[in-house]
């Protein structure tokens, strides 16, 4: 009859966060070939209005622009989406007379 421990998994082997040392290894050889490397980026999924500072001059303009683009393999676009807001905040009442001229 076999024992409980032989049936157990090994302890220790379970899943590692971080980055592999394989990884690290493919890293600096390709640095030492003279290739720049750069950190991956994950988009911010709140709101990056939530994280500006408060306002202080009396007129901001402020333009956003989010791109959806869907490539394919070989290189094409499948798809490309566009979509922008324009706001204009205004603190002090005087200068509510501006305009903003904007060609498309």
């Amino acid at each position: 009859r076999p024992t409980a421990s032989a049936n157990a998994p090994p302890k220790g082997l379970g899943m590692k966060l971080g980055k592999s040392q394989k990884t690290n290894q493919f890293l600096e050889s390709l640095k030492a070939e003279g290739e720049v490397i750069h950190e991956d980026v994950q988009p911010k999924l709140g709101s990056s209005r939530s994280a500006a500072p408060p306002l202080t001059d009396p007129i901001t303009l402020t333009v956003e622009e989010k791109l959806n683009v869907t490539l394919k393999r070989d290189g094409g676009v499948s798809n490309f989406d566009v979509q922008g807001q324009l706001s204009l905040q205004i603190l002090n009442q005087e200068d509510g007379h501006i305009q903003v001229q904007v060609l498309n």
